[in-house]
C-alpha cells in the first residue's frame, strides 16, 4: 500500500470533516445573531435605558460577517483547497464571534452579563476543529478578556445598568477582592472544559484513525478477494494449459500490485526448471530458458517444497544467473511450489522493485494463488490425459466400427442370402447402435483434436453469415421433415471474427441441430446472429423442445452426459454436442449461457468476441 495516497486520504477526510463543521458553525452564526437582536430588543422592553441601538449594530455587524464567510466558504469548496486554508477560516471566525461576544459582554455589563457563560462555547468549538494548541490559546485569551473585564469593573468603566440580572458564574461583588474567587473559578471550569473537549476530541479522532485503518484493510481485502474470486473463474475455463499459466500469471501480477510474475515448471527428469509463462519479465531475462536446479539454491529450496521470500537480493550464491536478477531490477521475491498433495508441479514467483516488498499476509494471500493454480493445472492434466486415451479409443474403434458396419450392411441389403424376419430386425437393430456408436467416435475425435495442445492451429478471419447461410438449406429440409417452422435471422453487416471455419461449422450444427432433434411436431425453432454487447457477436438458439431440468443445467457441459428426458425421448446421443460447444467458445474466447424450462423449450446464447486481445 502507497503510505503517500493513505496519508492524503487521511487529510481527505479530516478535511471533509473540518468543511462540514465549517458551515455548521456559518448556519449556527445565523441563530445566535438573531438570538442577540431578538434579545437586545427584549431587554429594551425590560429597561428602556439599555444601549439597545449599539446591541442591534453588534448583531447586524454578526450577519454581515457571516455572509462574508459564506461567500469565502464556498469559493474555498469550489477551489478544492487544502485544510491548512479551511483551519485559517476557523480561526478567523472563532476570532471574530469572540471579539463580537466580547462587545456583547461589555454592553450588557461585563462580568456581570448572562451571557458570560457563553464564551465556553468558543474553546469546546475551537477543540472539536482545531488542533488541541490552539484550543489552549482561545482559552488563554479568554482569560486574558475576562481579566481585562475585571479590572475594567475596578475602575468603573463598564456600564451598570444591568447590574440586578442573575448571572451564575460571576453572582456577587464584582470588586477586589471579592471577584477574585468566582475569577479564578471561572478560570478553573474554563481550562477543565479545554482538558475534557480535547482529551475527548483526540480520542475519537484516534478511534477515528483506526476505523480509516480497518476500512482500508477490509478494502485492500476486498479487492484481493474480487480478484482471487476473478481468477477462479477464468483460470476455470481454461482447456488449454498455456492459456491457464498466462492468465494466473497476469492475475497474480494484478492482485499482489507488482509488476512481475513468473511459473517456472519442472522438467521430465526433475532436474531443470523452464519459464512456462511470465509477465512483466524482460526477454533478456527469459534468454536462458531454463534453469538448473542444482546450481540455484534458490529454487531447490522452493522444489522441496519451502516458501522463500527475499527482502533484498545481494548474495549472488542465491541464484544461477545473479547477474540477470540485479540487472531485471529485481530487489524483493515471493516464490512458492506449485504442489498437489506431494508432486510438485514447478515454481510460482513474483518479482518487486521495491525492497522487503512482501509481508506475511502477502505469502499467505499468494499461498492460496499458487494452490488454486496447482489444482487446476492437475485438472487440465488429467483432461489431457483423458483427451490422449479418448482419441486413443476413438481411433482404435474407427476402423472396426467401419467393417462391422459394412458387413452388416451387406446382410440387411440381402448379399448373402435371404434372412428371416427376426434376423432382418435383429441386423437393423445392430446397424442403428451401431451408427449411435460411430457418432460418439466421431464426436470424441473432434473433442480430441480441439484439445490438442502440440499442434495448435492459428485463427483466421471467419464470415458467420456466410457460415451460417451455408447451413440453412440442410436444417429447412430437417425442419419440414418434422413439421417445424424454422426462422433464421441474420443482422447486416456482421464483422468477421478470428476463428477456423471448422470451429464455426461444429458450432453452429451441434446447436441447431441439437434444437431441431429435441422439439416435438408442429414446434418452433429461431436462430438469431446478430451484434451482442460491445466487442462480441450474439448467436441463439431457442426452441419450443421438451426443455431441460432445473437441476440437470449446470451439468449439461460434461462429458456423456444426457438429461433423462432426452434419452427418453431419442435413444441416439452421444451426450457430447455442448461439451465441443463449450470447448469451441473456450478456444475463441467466448461464453455460453443455457435458460430452460421444463416442457416449453430451451434457449442457448453463445457470445463470441470480435476481437482477440
Amino acid at each position: 500500500m502507497d503510505v503517500g495516497h493513505e496519508i492524503i486520504k487521511e487529510q481527505l477526510f479530516f478535511r471533509k470533516e473540518l468543511k462540514e463543521r465549517v458551515y455548521w458553525f456559518i448556519k449556527l452564526r445565523w441563530a445566535a445573531a438573531g438570538a442577540g437582536l431578538a434579545g437586545s430588543w427584549g431587554l429594551y422592553l425590560v429597561d428602556p435605558n439599555s444601549p439597545v441601538w449599539r446591541l442591534t449594530a453588534v448583531a447586524l455587524f454578526i450577519f454581515l460577517y457571516n455572509i462574508v464567510f459564506l461567500f469565502v466558504g464556498r469559493r474555498l469548496d469550489k477551489a478544492e483547497t487544502d485544510i491548512a486554508q479551511f483551519q485559517v477560516f476557523a480561526h478567523v471566525q472563532i476570532s471574530a464571534d469572540l471579539a463580537a461576544l466580547f462587545v456583547f459582554i461589555f454592553l450588557t455589563g461585563g462580568l456581570a452579563s448572562p451571557i458570560v457563560s457563553f464564551v465556553l462555547f468558543h474553546v469546546i468549538l475551537a477543540g472539536i476543529l482545531l488542533a488541541p494548541v490552539s484550543c489552549y490559546i482561545y482559552a488563554l485569551v479568554i482569560i486574558i478578556g475576562m481579566t481585562v473585564l475585571m479590572f475594567m469593573h475596578h475602575g468603573d468603566l463598564v456600564p451598570a445598568w444591568n447590574a440586578g440580572l442573575a448571572n451564575i458564574l460571576f453572582p456577587g461583588e464584582l470588586d477586589f477582592p471579592g471577584v477574585l474567587v468566582p475569577y479564578l473559578a471561572f478560570c478553573a471550569a474554563l481550562l477543565i472544559v479545554v482538558f475534557l473537549t480535547t482529551s475527548i476530541k483526540m480520542t475519537l479522532r484516534f478511534k477515528g484513525r483506526e476505523l480509516m485503518k480497518v476500512s482500508r484493510d477490509l478494502e485492500v481485502s476486498n479487492a484481493k478477494l474480487n480478484s482471487l474470486y476473478d481468477m477462479i473463474k477464468e483460470i476455470g475455463t481454461h482447456t488449454r494449459l498455456q492459456d491457464l499459466l498466462d492468465s494466473a500469471t497476469r492475475n497474480a501480477a494484478l492482485t499482489m500490485g507488482v509488476g512481475a510474475c513468473s511459473i517456472k515448471l519442472l522438467d521430465r527428469d526433475g532436474e531443470r526448471l523452464r519459464f512456462a509463462s511470465t509477465h512483466g519479465l524482460s526477454r533478456d531475462y527469459l534468454a536462458k530458458e531454463s534453469i538448473l536446479i542444482e546450481k540455484s539454491p534458490v529454487n531447490k529450496l522452493i522444489i522441496d517444497g519451502s516458501m522463500y521470500s527475499i527482502g533484498n537480493v545481494q548474495e549472488a550464491e542465491y541464484f544461477q544467473y545473479p547477474e540477470d536478477v540485479k540487472h531485471e531490477g529485481i530487489v524483493s521475491m515471493l516464490c512458492l511450489p506449485l504442489q498437489v498433495a506431494s508432486k510438485t508441479l514447478g515454481v510460482f514467483c513474483v518479482y518487486s522493485k521495491k525492497p522487503n516488498r512482501f509481508d506475511e499476509a502477502d505469502a499467505d494471500f499468494f499461498s492460496l494463488m499458487t494452490d488454486l493454480t496447482a489444482l487446476a493445472m492437475e485438472r487440465l492434466n488429467r483432461e489431457k490425459a483423458k483427451t490422449w486415451f479418448m482419441n486413443k479409443a476413438a481411433h482404435q474403434l474407427r476402423s472396426p466400427l467401419g467393417t462391422l458396419q459394412s458387413m452388416l450392411k451387406m446382410m440387411s441389403d440381402g448379399y448373402l442370402g435371404v434372412m428371416t424376419d427376426q434376423q432382418t430386425e435383429t441386423v437393423s437393430r445392430s446397424l442403428t447402435r451401431l451408427a449411435i456408436l460411430q457418432d460418439t467416435v466421431n464426436d470424441l475425435l473432434v473433442l480430441a483434436e480441439e484439445r490438442r495442445e502440440d499442434t495448435p492451429k492459428p485463427l483466421e478471419p471467419v464470415d458467420l453469415t456466410a457460415a451460417l447461410n451455408a447451413l440453412i438449406p440442410m436444417y429447412q429440409s430437417q425442419a419440414r421433415e418434422k413439421d417445424l417452422e424454422l426462422d433464421i435471422l441474420i443482422d447486416d453487416d456482421l464483422p468477421k471474427i478470428p476463428a477456423r471455419e471448422k470451429l464455426i461449422d461444429d458450432l453452429f450444427t451441434n446447436l441447431i441441430s441439437n434444437a431441431l432433434k429435441y422439439t416435438p411436431r408442429h414446434g418452433r425453432v429461431d436462430v438469431t446472429l446478430r451484434k451482442g454487447v460491445v466487442g462480441t457477436i450474439r448467436f441463439e438458439v431457442s426452441d419450443t423442445g421438451i426443455g431441460i431440468p432445473d437441476e440437470d443445467i449446470p451439468k449439461l457441459f460434461t462429458e456423456f452426459f444426457r438429461t433423462e428426458n432426452a434419452k427418453d425421448w431419442a435413444e441416439e446421443g452421444t451426450g457430447l454436442g455442448l461439451v465441443i460447444v463449450k470447448d469451441i467458445l473456450d478456444a475463441l474466447g467466448g461464453s455460453v449461457r443455457v435458460a430452460s424450462r421444463l416442457g416449453q423449450g430451451t434457449t442457448v446464447t453463445c457470445l463470441i468476441p470480435i476481437s482477440r486481445k
